[in-house]
């Protein structure tokens, strides 16, 4: 064979032996199961880096949708259904909380009445571990919606949201026997914080009007069963209500001859006012310090209601009449529809002190 021929041959048995080789390449280069791909593996070429910055975007919106919140909150005000209400001049206090760590930073509080700007307010956020506070002390003005928003700077809005902020409505302080509603209740509530006697169903009816009476007595205003702003003012500042002249006695009753009023006190602390009539002029109502020492639970031939007798025949009675002045015999007048709640308050020995 001639030299030509050999080399020809030889060439084609290499050629062979590459095609070979190149056709079982691919079977060892595939992965197998589960293996990721080189480009994920080695993060060397530009579709692995694409991959990692798609995982990191998408992590980021997954953060932003999941933004804590500023929750803001209005103490001292009234809620009812779920909404705040306030008299006139009421003092509340705007509270923020957010866990989320923003200290050394401030947000504007901005209040808004039927949408105008009435407040602007920076203030500075304190932070506690991971949740941050701030409160900031407003006073309302005249009736009307106020809505209550955060101001956050763009580096904040990173880390949280706003949250929808907060309202609070001052209701309307012209109330009248026959008046109902929220204001009616937000009355009779701050009446109760008091411990006047007065119920919450937003009706201003006669127990309502005899609370306002009780109210007025106290504070030393005309004896009328009606609201007005001067009451308003003195209800929406939490004042107005009784000072015991014996706050060491622990549980008695005691009756003032001046004010027209009588008080229920426990611990030191007063837990009812009622509106009452004592002796008239011609017939006073004795005074001192005395113990309760015979009970009635009927109805007596002097149209006495439940009584209570602390000395002789001066008793604590329901009667029919109970005017805003002193009109009885010398006995202590209380309205027929609190007789009942009074004498089961009122025990054998209870102290009862009378005086002017």
């Amino acid at each position: 064979m001639s030299t030509r021929a050999r080399t020809l041959g030889y060439l084609s048995g290499v050629a062979a032996i590459l095609a070979t080789l190149a056709l079982a390449l691919p079977a060892f280069a595939e992965p197998t199961g589960a293996t990721a791909s080189s480009a994920e593996i080695t993060g060397a070429t530009g579709s692995a880096d694409t991959s990692i910055a798609a995982k990191k975007k998408s992590g980021s919106k997954s953060k932003t949708a999941k933004l804590k919140t500023v929750s803001l909150s209005a103490e001292g005000a009234y809620r009812y259904k779920g909404r705040g209400y306030v008299l006139p001049r009421a003092k509340l206090v705007i509270r923020g909380r957010v866990k989320a760590d923003l200290r050394g930073t401030k947000v504007k509080i901005r209040i808004l009445k039927s949408g105008k700007l009435v407040k602007s307010k920076t203030v500075a956020l304190d932070s506690f571990g991971d949740v941050s506070k701030f409160h900031y002390a407003w006073r309302a003005g005249s009736k009307g919606k106020y809505t209550i928003k955060l101001d956050l700077t763009e580096e904040q809005k990173l880390l949280v949201g706003p949250g929808k902020g907060t309202t609070v409505a001052v209701v309307r302080t012209s109330i009248r026997p026959g008046s109902r509603g929220v204001a009616v209740r937000l009355f009779q509530n701050r009446l109760r914080n008091l411990s006047y006697v007065a119920p919450l169903n937003g009706r201003f009816d006669a127990a309502t009007g005899r609370a306002f009476i009780a109210f007025r007595k106290v504070n030393g205003m005309a004896r009328t069963a009606s609201a007005g702003s001067s009451v308003a003012r003195k209800l929406a500042a939490g004042t107005g209500g009784f000072r015991l002249r014996y706050p060491n006695a622990g549980r008695h009753v005691e009756v003032s001859i001046k004010k027209q009023i009588m008080v229920f006190a426990d611990k030191g602390k007063v837990t009812r006012i009622y509106h009452v009539s004592t002796g008239a002029p011609a017939t006073p109502t004795i005074r001192g310090t005395y113990r309760v020492y015979m009970r009635d639970p009927g109805t007596n031939a002097k149209g006495m209601v439940k009584s209570s007798y602390f000395i002789r025949g001066y008793a604590i009675h329901g009667y029919k009449d109970v005017p805003i002045y002193n009109a009885s015999h010398g006995c202590v007048r209380v309205p027929l529809s609190s007789a009942s709640s009074i004498y089961a308050w009122v025990r054998i020995g209870t102290r009862i002190d009378t005086y002017y």
